[in-house]
């Protein structure tokens, strides 16, 4: 049964969902016409236009008296008037992907922490990730429609997110709870806390090789199946997986067994990783990846969006918490991504591709150790 604060908040979750699937389309058209140093760029780009969107939000939201409301209305509008010029231009595709992450997710974290208990956040999670994932598939069903109709063209994926992104705006806004508005205080009183120091590890496994794994999904996504459309069938098929499992088994997750689903959901993601890897030599295993991941992503998501808002129980005033911390991730990814890039230039994609996919494998494994870490501390 949904609360009334999921019952407010499910049009935002759902448009949230289904545009977020811009991302893995993105990656691969771009990987697809540039290369992999271009995919890299745009990726850097992307996550730098997103921590700048969420850390500038609560910089400038004292001023200007800034709510969800306000941020998930930018967070939509830049896009669909961004997108209008992407193609061909990885640029604008970064700046318009960047800045609805760092708006609508600004947005979100301000309105789940502020609202949820902790007893409530395995549940919410569950349902929420649910609706992401259907959200999601419905959105990549449409778009991979539109490109084989279209002969794979990609001003066809463009605009249908700029319609999207378009409709959310205004749409979106009118369903939210009200909140106080969102500014930061003293963002590095955080930061001498002592506890602060214990998050770095899990920041860093955690986000330290998010842009890493986006570039080599593109990667082995172009190298076995060749045609971005494909790409969009094979996803939308693995995520009905996932999506029915998490909604079968979502009344089972509550507070008291959030280690056990962390640690299935832990190897299911090894697997994946493993098999994505696998994929250079035979490139049927990378569909077998994109079913396993897909099956198992949602329940890890899950996981994790309890983990992470465990983790923000910090001291300090809550805009400061996340502006701290998306700085943080922001930092680790930027410093993953370039030293990967540079320890493997000249390397051919196979070897990349192998080297990612064990790297991706082992973080799992680590964030998981630090993660029961956490939460056996929570108790």
């Amino acid at each position: 049964m949904s609360t009334p604060l999921e019952r407010r908040l499910l049009p935002f979750i759902a448009c949230q969902g289904a545009f977020a699937t811009l991302i893995g389309f993105a990656e691969v058209l771009v990987f697809a016409q540039r290369g992999w140093s271009e995919a890299v760029q745009f990726t850097a780009v992307m996550l730098t236009v997103a921590m700048v969107g969420i850390v500038g939000s609560f910089a400038l939201g004292r001023r200007w008296s800034l709510r969800p409301a306000h941020l998930i209305c930018a967070g939509f509008l830049a896009p669909a008037f961004l997108l209008l010029g992407a193609d061909g231009e990885p640029l604008w595709l970064a700046l318009a992907v960047g800045l609805y992450l760092g708006l609508t997710w600004g947005a979100r974290h301000w309105l789940e922490l502020s609202l949820l208990a902790d007893a409530d956040r395995d549940a919410y999670a569950a349902h929420t990730t649910v609706w992401t994932v259907f959200a999601g598939l419905s959105a990549t069903l449409t778009v991979t429609l539109l490109l084989s109709m279209t002969g794979e063209r990609a001003a066809a994926v463009y605009t249908s997110y700029a319609v999207l992104a378009l409709v959310a705006a205004i749409w979106v806004p009118r369903q939210l709870p009200d909140t106080p508005a969102m500014h930061w205080d003293r963002p590095w009183a955080v930061v001498r806390q002592p506890g602060f120091s214990r998050c770095l590890p899990l920041y860093g496994l955690e986000s330290g090789l998010l842009g890493i794994g986006m570039v080599l999904g593109a990667s082995g996504a172009v190298q076995a199946l060749g045609v971005v459309s494909h790409y969009g069938w094979t996803a939308s098929a693995a995520t009905v997986l996932g999506g029915l499992a998490l909604f079968a088994l979502r009344r089972r997750r509550h507070a008291g067994n959030r280690l056990r689903w962390m640690a299935w959901a832990a190897l299911g993601m090894v697997a994946a990783h493993l098999l994505l890897g696998a994929s250079v030599w035979h490139p049927a295993l990378y569909v077998v990846h994109l079913l396993t991941l897909a099956a198992v992503q949602p329940f890890w998501a899950a996981s994790e969006q309890v983990l992470n808002q465990r983790v923000l129980d910090l001291e300090g005033a809550l805009a400061d918490r996340i502006v701290v911390r998306e700085f943080v991730l922001w930092a680790f990814r930027m410093l993953a991504l370039g030293g990967f890039w540079w320890a493997v230039q000249g390397w051919s994609p196979v070897r990349v591709l192998l080297l990612g996919a064990g790297l991706m494998a082992v973080a799992v494994l680590a964030e998981w150790g630090v993660g029961r870490a956490w939460l056996t501390r929570a108790g």
